[in-house]
């Protein structure tokens, strides 16, 4: 039974399911500069290494034979990120089991996230969920960012744990397996996410679970 003494998670795909928001954002983004609207599955694919990152291989697919700039993949940007700070949580709902688990849990949390730490707080501030965490952390709180593994090493650090491998880290993306196991925590991979069972199975981990009940239920309860 695992049994740590605290625990990171990632946001999206991991405590609340934000799919529909983040895509229906995007696709208003291009929208609003001429461009079609790409499939739910598509854009969805391309999340847990940023937003930027998603824009740009968003953009790709969407304009196969357009020429993608900084300028343009800023722009973009820019505009998906108007349209989430209006619509952050149309959707979007923690995932069956996490509300119970953190209001329950003692031992210290944090979150590390690759969303823009503005959106990240902004998710868990309308969901009322904020104030179980120590620090909720975002792609550019730090210097660095999953998959390296010194921002899961800052948030051992920030949890006041010692020890790597008394932390684990749950996470629906390959970079969040890479920087758990670069950092010496213990991996949790989690399938109901964002990515598919073999994408994840492909890094390892420690610990793969189908559900977010099937975590919380193998975890010691803390006291």
């Amino acid at each position: 039974m695992l049994n740590p003494k605290g625990i990171l998670f990632d946001l999206d795909g991991t405590l609340v399911d934000t799919s529909r928001d983040i895509t229906a954002n995007l696709n208003r983004a291009f929208i609003s500069m001429g461009y079609p609207e790409l499939p739910h599955a598509t854009i969805l694919s391309h999340v847990g290494n940023g937003a930027h990152y998603l824009v740009e291989k968003c953009l790709h697919i969407n304009q196969a034979d357009i020429k993608v700039d900084d300028k343009l993949v800023t722009t973009i940007w820019e505009k998906f990120r108007d349209f989430y700070r209006l619509h952050i949580i149309d959707e979007a709902q923690p995932y069956a089991g996490v509300v119970e688990f953190l209001e329950n849990e003692k031992r210290p949390m944090g979150v590390v996230s690759n969303k823009p730490e503005e959106m990240v707080k902004a998710v868990l501030r309308e969901l009322n969920l904020a104030h179980h965490f120590k620090f909720t952390w975002g792609r550019d709180s730090l210097p660095v960012s999953k998959p390296d593994p010194q921002v899961i090493r800052y948030g051992i650090h920030e949890l006041g744990i010692e020890v790597p491998g008394h932390v684990c880290m749950l996470g629906d993306n390959p970079v969040d397996t890479i920087a758990a196991k670069g950092a010496g925590a213990i991996s949790i991979a989690l399938s109901y996410g964002f990515s598919s069972e073999t994408v994840l199975k492909q890094e390892h981990p420690d610990y793969l679970y189908h559900s977010f009940d099937e975590f919380a239920k193998s975890i010691q309860h803390s006291s």
